[in-house]
């Protein structure tokens, strides 16, 4: 899967209008009638002018009274009727602009839920977070005060042209030279300044990231002294951004003292040939008062049109951005009907890594809630994370009994948490095949698959939150009585009547400790009630008496579930039905605790690293 960084500082415009276009389809109907409020505003401003060359020509002119008060009246009404049509424009284009981008902010956001967690490891937090955020808010300003507003200009550039042409031909032709000069300038403007545009994004969305890894690290960073390396580095990336901002500003700068100083060349060509024409009697004094009016509606588009191209390439930049996200497909093909369900499994995310909804009732093995007759079966597999990197796992051969405790232990980096990544369809394997049953494991739904596994990790994660949304893992509609049944089960009720189920949690559980944080992802995993439970050094960080109780409790849950459990500190797997030694990929010695010991192998060796002789 590609990453979706920009290889080029070239647009591709016609690429991503059509991503643009796609969004704005679905509210056709709403810019419709925005549309038709443009209409309305644009025709009232054109006609304001006219009105003004009547009531000096044809009533200051004939000292008519009555009639300057009826065409003054008229002015102001039109003028009236001007706001009320742009503000009922402004309105609708503000609600599109929210709908589009919320719309779009979900799809992101769904679309990176599909995506594989290489993706992730790859593309820092704050990166992620600025597609979906800043990107999201070009977009919604192309949308909101640029879209219409350059079809608003067209129409007023070309209308008042025509009017202009209408009323005097030869003082309009006076103004022509000075069009294709224009256009020649924004060409030449679109042209230089949209890299500096691009980059100023891709800029702008590397320091977000920065900033959101710094202050995640903070604890790291500070007692490292790290604070003015990375206050260096930030200061690097602020220059950097800077340059090309400044480069991009100045060429809009440019462009718009350029453009600025064609207008008092244009009204001094009108008012001399204007006004000698006017001296001479071939023109109207009103005519020439109209025609100073009308240039200002002349340049207004071209000014505004400087801010135009800026958000235009800020938005299509970002467009391109989030059509590359869009874009990518996960390396990890899923199947679109599940094969395999856990009966009365709660799966508070369906489908969020990709896989396809359930169309039709999941197939439920005979024996209901434990889903397997026979296990899980590793034959000949081989895995590695990068196409030219090492394999981790390497023909991996091994069978986890329905209803058995299975452990897995060895040298740091031997491959046991890569077992449960490939398990899981974390990460895909190149080689063999892995069995649930005698069903191929790419042949399952990945929802279904993972709505078969309670997962406590060695990096736990909690949400913002009270403990008892944590434990429900913000699934709202699983009931408290399940919450405090899987605490009496768990023998956790002296833990929580220390801690509150109604307490809050900041986010990543910064105001908990390790061990307070491991106790509840336990739990939480036994509430979902999957018939495989994954124990990634599950106690690791609790205290001696809490490992002992949280130790019996999972001894007597594992008669009816299947135990996976990862372990350094061997204590904890000595009753295992099975234990796995697996070093540098490969399964080195099987068997349970006083075989492996008896055999005297590296299992032994480091029991022996921990516990001395005793046996």
């Amino acid at each position: 899967m590609k990453s979706e960084e920009i290889k080029s500082e070239k647009i591709n415009y016609k690429k991503t209008f059509r991503l643009l276009l796609s969004m704005a389809k679905p509210y056709k109907t709403s810019f419709a009638k925005a549309f038709a409020y443009l209409i309305i505003s644009t025709a009232l401003a054109m006609l304001s002018p006219i009105i003004i060359r009547h009531i000096i020509d044809y009533a200051i002119a004939s000292r008519n009274y009555p009639l300057l008060l009826l065409e003054i009246s008229i002015y102001a009404l039109v003028t009236v009727l001007f706001l009320i049509a742009n503000y009922a424009m402004y309105i609708r284009l503000i609600k599109i602009g929210q709908n589009i981008t919320t719309d779009l902010k979900n799809k992101m956001f769904a679309h990176m839920l599909s995506l594989d967690m290489d993706y992730f490891a790859k593309n820092p937090v704050g990166k992620l977070t600025a597609r979906i955020e800043a990107d999201t808010a070009r977009i919604y300003d192309l949308f909101t005060e640029t879209a219409l507003m350059i079809v608003k200009d067209i129409m007023m550039f070309f209308g008042v042209f025509i009017i202009m042409f209408y009323h005097s031909p030869a003082l309009t032709l006076v103004l022509l030279p000075l069009f294709p000069v224009i256009m020649g300038i924004t060409w030449l403007f679109s042209k230089k300044s949209a890299p500096s545009f691009v980059k100023v994004r891709r800029l702008t969305s590397e320091i977000s990231g920065y900033l959101t890894e710094m202050i995640n690290s903070i604890k790291i960073v500070q007692g490292f002294s790290m604070e003015e390396l990375s206050a260096r580095r930030l200061d690097r990336l602020n220059r950097e951004k800077f340059a090309a901002e400044f480069k991009a500003e100045y060429l809009m700068v440019l462009f718009f003292m350029t453009i600025l100083l064609l207008q008092p060349l244009s009204t001094s060509a009108v008012f001399g040939f204007g006004g000698f024409w006017t001296l001479k009697g071939k023109i109207t004094v009103g005519i020439l008062v109209m025609f100073l009016m009308y240039l200002d509606s002349l340049f207004e588009p071209v000014f505004r049109f400087s801010e135009h191209i800026s958000i235009v390439q800020k938005s299509f930049s970002a467009g391109q951005r989030i059509d590359m996200i869009l874009s990518l497909r996960p390396s990890i093909q899923d199947v679109k009907k599940s094969r395999l369900a856990a009966k009365d499994t709660i799966c508070p995310f369906p489908g969020a890594q990709g896989a396809a909804m359930v169309t039709e009732t999941p197939t439920v093995f005979p024996d209901g809630v434990n889903g397997l007759r026979k296990g899980i079966e590793f034959k000949n597999v081989w895995m590695k994370y990068e196409e030219n990197s090492d394999w981790v796992l390497k023909d991996v051969s091994c069978f986890i009994e329905k209803g058995k405790t299975f452990a897995i232990v060895g040298e740091t980096g031997g491959g046991k948490t890569t077992l449960i990544n490939v398990l899981l369809r974390f990460y895909n394997y190149q080689k063999g095949e892995i069995f649930l049953d005698d069903i191929p494991l790419k042949k399952i739904n990945i929802a279904s698959l993972r709505s078969l596994f309670g997962l406590v990790q060695q990096d736990m994660y909690l949400f913002p939150g009270t403990i008892l949304d944590n434990l429900k893992i913000m699934d709202f509609s699983v009931p408290d009585a399940k919450i405090y049944d899987a605490i009496d089960k768990m023998e956790l009720n002296e833990f929580f009547r220390k801690h509150s189920l109604k307490k809050k949690i900041v986010e990543k559980g910064a105001n908990i400790s390790t061990g307070e944080k491991q106790i509840i992802s336990l739990l939480r995993a036994m509430i979902l009630n999957q018939p495989f439970l994954i124990l990634d050094e599950a106690t690791a960080y609790v205290d001696p008496y809490t490992e002992r109780t949280l130790t019996r409790a999972l001894k007597r849950i594992s008669e009816d579930k299947t135990l996976i459990v990862i372990a350094h500190r061997l204590s904890t797997i000595e009753a295992a039905d099975r234990i796995t030694f697996i070093s540098n990929g490969r399964i080195l010695e099987e068997g349970v605790h006083d075989e492996l010991l008896k055999k005297g192998g590296l299992y032994s060796k480091y029991y022996k690293i921990q516990f001395g002789d005793r046996q």
